[in-house]
């Protein structure tokens, strides 16, 4: 496994980002348009910003291993979803253009302020087929464009736990819908001390489904609360170890850092993977 990052922890232009990861000795990314000044949804395809970022990809020999293209999939205001599903489509298109195999999703949450914020409506019938449908939609793009949607467990969303996980994608039964598996997002605040219990109960349920895998730390406090890889709790040793047990070869993508944390990150992920 190689260690890779989001390309927003970077900021500067995409030809900025790019060296910077290169400098690093970082060679893999979860790419957000965003880092080539477009946005995470665009509203088009660019083509000569498209070409860029292949381009500069290239010469600084960056693999773009998944694109960011989170969208409330359960959206409470129909308009605003109806929009992403269509945004979603054209970030498909693109991500065929830039040969990335993984497109990542947000299932969202029925909270009218934010998706990242957690709404007792989740729980309805009535979002779990909002769910559905969307899924539907969207992996037609999928199919067409021949990428992978990648979904993960998210405390504040409609999949927030690895059971409700398995039960999407066995929904499907799709060779298009896959698992990001990010160590962090499994705890929630009373399971931190069965912490490998945790882990290995999560790697049953979707270790062969696994399509990209994240990395970022927990600290437990009155709250779980997301910190730099190796500033926190989670057992990372137990994590790479399931990881390699069920057969992931692809990169570690490190996110929920500051470029600043960085250099100590990487320099604790290749401690773990042995690289040091």
């Amino acid at each position: 496994m190689q260690i890779g990052i989001f390309s927003k922890s970077f900021e500067g232009n995409l030809e900025e980002i790019f060296e910077k990861m290169s400098t690093l000795g970082i060679y893999h990314t979860q790419f957000n348009l965003t880092s080539a000044g477009m946005e995470t949804l665009p509203d088009h395809i660019d083509k000569i910003t498209i070409k860029k970022v292949n381009d500069t990809a290239k010469k600084y020999k960056i693999t773009l291993d998944a694109i960011s293209g989170t969208f409330n999939m359960i959206d409470p205001d129909l308009q605003n979803r109806e929009d992403g599903i269509r945004r979603f489509g054209i970030l498909c298109e693109i991500a065929s253009i830039l040969e990335i195999p993984v497109v990542t999703l947000c299932t969202g949450s029925k909270n009218l302020q934010s998706k990242w914020k957690w709404d007792e409506r989740n729980l309805n019938g009535a979002a779990w087929n909002d769910l559905m449908e969307t899924t539907e939609q969207i992996l037609a793009f999928a199919s067409n464009s021949n990428i992978i949607l990648g979904v993960e467990t998210e405390a504040s969303n409609i999949i927030n736990t690895p059971y409700k996980a398995r039960k999407y994608l066995d929904s499907f039964k799709s060779k298009h819908l896959g698992i990001i598996m990010d160590g962090a997002n499994l705890f929630l605040p009373s399971q931190i001390n069965n912490m490998e219990a945790v882990l290995n109960e999560a790697f049953e349920l979707l270790g062969k489904d696994i399509v990209l895998a994240h990395v970022k730390d927990i600290s437990n406090g009155k709250e779980l609360d997301f910190v730099a890889a190796g500033e926190g709790e989670l057992d990372f040793g137990s994590y790479i170890q399931l990881l390699r047990k069920y057969n992931y070869h692809g990169p570690l993508i490190m996110h929920g850092l500051s470029e600043k944390q960085i250099p100590g990150s990487l320099k604790f992920l290749k401690g773990k993977l042995g690289y040091v």
